[in-house]
């Protein structure tokens, strides 16, 4: 029978999955009592407020003041302060262990808070993992994370579909002529919304058939071409990842058009269509996450 600890009223977790044949998987859950009844809170997390700034304004030569040249955020730092509450001695180490295996060193793991909208982060640790033992059992550690990628992102992944099919598909009598059909075929497109406060990037995924196939943001004319590659058939899989700004085709790297702009999508509703000739049959995906800075 396990003992009731406090485990506080944060919740959340720490998911970390090792490539293959590097040790086993770890799902660390704060404000609850794992599978060794070790009691596991969260008592504070800093850092969601917001990233730091890189960059810097210029002295002007000669005049008063500066330039403002461009500014991004820098990586965000985060620090949680845990609480390990052991039923012995021996799992007060074996919380140590967990936790150590839980915030890789080189590698990133997926850090999840259960906000009133909950939101995660790829992290890895950053120095050491400071401890404080509170008696023979319980132990608090300080936890600082480095998420590369500064964004909150939600931790629903959205994903719409859209499949090219033939202008005429559909038509039937009784039809009075003259009738007038529009050029080629409908844009595969569609309406992705934004639900955050910070831009985010999808990944969109496209399968053949298609010839010189691009991805265009409709809001701003902004679009990534592949202007000689043809997906032969629906085997063919070009994915375009807008936060790497690279694309895979078939699991290999393939270049996009020097012309190529890479967009993002801003908070709302913007409206993302896959251009490119004989497309009948051809399908296209986009998935993204809500987004927070």
């Amino acid at each position: 029978m396990t003992a009731a600890v406090d485990v506080g009223f944060w919740t959340g977790g720490i998911t970390y999955t090792p490539a293959v044949g590097a040790g086993p998987a770890t799902d660390l859950e704060f404000g609850a009592v794992d599978a060794n009844g070790i009691g596991w809170m969260l008592n504070s997390f800093d850092g969601m407020g917001g990233p730091d700034t890189v960059g810097q304004v210029v002295q002007q030569a000669g005049d008063h003041g500066g330039w403002a040249t461009p500014q991004f955020y820098g990586p965000r730092v985060m620090t949680l302060t845990v609480t390990a509450s052991a039923p012995s001695w021996a799992l007060r180490d074996v919380a140590r262990a967990t936790l150590q295996q839980a915030v890789p060193v080189s590698d990133l793991a997926l850090l999840r808070l259960d906000e009133p909208v909950p939101k995660q982060m790829l992290v890895r640790r950053s120095g050491g993992l400071p401890e404080k033992s509170l008696n023979l059992t319980d132990v608090q550690f300080s936890v600082i994370l480095v998420a590369p990628d500064p964004r909150k992102y939600g931790t629903v992944l959205h994903s719409l579909t859209a499949t090219q099919q033939s202008i005429a598909a559909g038509l039937a009598p009784p039809l009075t002529p003259p009738i007038t059909l529009p050029a080629g075929f409908p844009p595969m497109a569609v309406a992705c919304t934004n639900a955050g406060s910070f831009e985010t990037r999808p990944v969109v995924t496209i399968r053949g058939p298609i010839t010189g196939p691009g991805v265009v943001n409709q809001a701003t004319g902004q679009k990534v071409t592949f202007s000689s590659l043809t997906l032969a058939t629906s085997l063919d899989v070009l994915a375009v990842d807008f936060l790497n700004r690279q694309a895979l085709l078939n699991g290999a790297y393939r270049t996009a058009d020097l012309s190529s702009s890479w967009w993002v999508l801003p908070p709302g509703t913007t409206t993302v269509q896959v251009t490119g000739t004989g497309t009948t049959g051809s399908q296209t995906t986009v998935a993204w996450r809500d987004a927070w800075i």
